[in-house]
């Protein structure tokens, strides 16, 4: 009995395909918003969220030193020293460039120390070492990619050239970075002996949340990244509100469209029920044409989401993040898909529930 009336739903369905299209073409705009909203929130987690438990950054207070740099005394060092800190590397941060199209994310580095708190893998070329002549480069494979530049290649960073011997990659933002020999950096900005940020071991003498004379402060390595994402929350939420009215605006659309559609059916209803079929085959005749079209919108917006996505990508501030449709998203949409096939086939099914036998045999055809 069951199958039958699902087999008289889905019928009905392609008989009144226009419609079914149409429809699923409107719950398709709200599972595309879901599905884009989640790829981009995944594609910033990609790049930023990535915090370490074997380190601490000393910046300057309120400053996110990991990215757009901070400014620190190279005397520093000798405060962190006392604290009794056994390895202090000094790293200098900034962002070069005229407009946030041709923007670069720059990295000193001490050339003596930097491997030991920066996990990397080197793609092609190799790293730079002690005795590197003051004008080579490391480039992240980001930048490497959207400069078309390899081994061998020159890049210029604030007018002046470097050859690059290596590209790298560490799966964060870093992959947009060049990394010169810190001494060149400072060269290059007129920063004296100054630094941006230093990286230390944690738990030898300071602590994330710690302070220092000179408006410094210790934060956990990653920091900076969280920041960012914070900024982006609220955007994020705003947008989830925005893709859930949508939601629930689709829902609300099917439902009257599945109530007419039944209401045209109403004395095929009566003869059935006449002949057994009660409210749970109603219920499970609308479920199934409900269900019918929210696959086929799924199927729609989630075909949308995979173009989209592997077309579109946000330049800008030295790196380019790139959305991602992930399991997770795609699963969200369709527990969303759901819960909008069960509640608009709900509703019309407790309307004509309210009707008994003789009024829909009454219905004019």
């Amino acid at each position: 009995m069951i199958v039958s009336v699902i087999h008289l739903g889905l019928v009905e369905l392609i008989y009144r395909w226009r419609e079914a299209v149409l429809m699923a073409g409107i719950i398709a705009v709200s599972i595309l918003s879901v599905l884009l909203l989640s790829a981009y929130q995944r594609g910033l987690e990609d790049r930023y969220a990535h915090a370490s438990d074997s380190y601490l950054v000393v910046q300057q207070s309120g400053s996110m030193g990991e990215i757009k740099g901070s400014r620190l005394p190279a005397g520093t060092a000798e405060q962190l020293t006392k604290r009794g800190v056994s390895l202090v590397v000094p790293q200098l941060h900034t962002i070069i460039g005229t407009s946030p199209e041709n923007s670069v994310l720059l990295r000193g580095i001490p050339l003596e120390t930097y491997i030991q708190v920066e996990p990397f893998r080197i793609i092609a070329g190799r790293p730079l070492k002690t005795g590197d002549a003051p004008r080579h480069a490391m480039v992240g494979a980001g930048l490497a990619a959207s400069k078309n530049i390899g081994p061998g290649s020159t890049i210029m960073l604030r007018g002046r050239p470097f050859t690059v011997i290596g590209i790298f990659s560490v799966g964060t933002y870093a992959d947009f970075e060049a990394w010169i020999p810190l001494p060149e950096a400072q060269r290059l900005l007129g920063w004296d002996s100054d630094v941006s940020v230093f990286i230390v071991p944690s738990g030898e003498g300071l602590r994330a949340g710690d302070g220092l004379p000179g408006g410094i402060s210790v934060v956990p390595r990653g920091q900076a990244a969280v920041s960012v994402l914070a900024e982006w929350e609220p955007l994020f939420q705003l947008l989830g509100l925005v893709a859930g009215v949508l939601a629930l605006a689709a829902a609300i659309a099917l439902a009257n469209m599945l109530w007419r559609l039944a209401w045209l059916r109403r004395r095929q209803f009566a003869i059935l029920g006449s002949l057994g079929y009660g409210r749970l085959e109603l219920t499970i005749y609308l479920l199934a044409q409900s269900a019918g079209i929210t696959f086929l919108a799924y199927a729609l917006g989630l075909s949308l989401a995979l173009v989209f996505t592997s077309f579109s990508q946000i330049q800008g501030l030295g790196l380019s993040l790139k959305p991602a449709v992930s399991p997770a998203g795609a699963v969200l949409a369709l527990v969303i898909a759901a819960v909008i096939a069960l509640g608009a086939s709900a509703l019309p099914a407790l309307w004509l529930s309210r009707y008994n036998l003789l009024e829909l045999l009454r219905a004019e055809t």
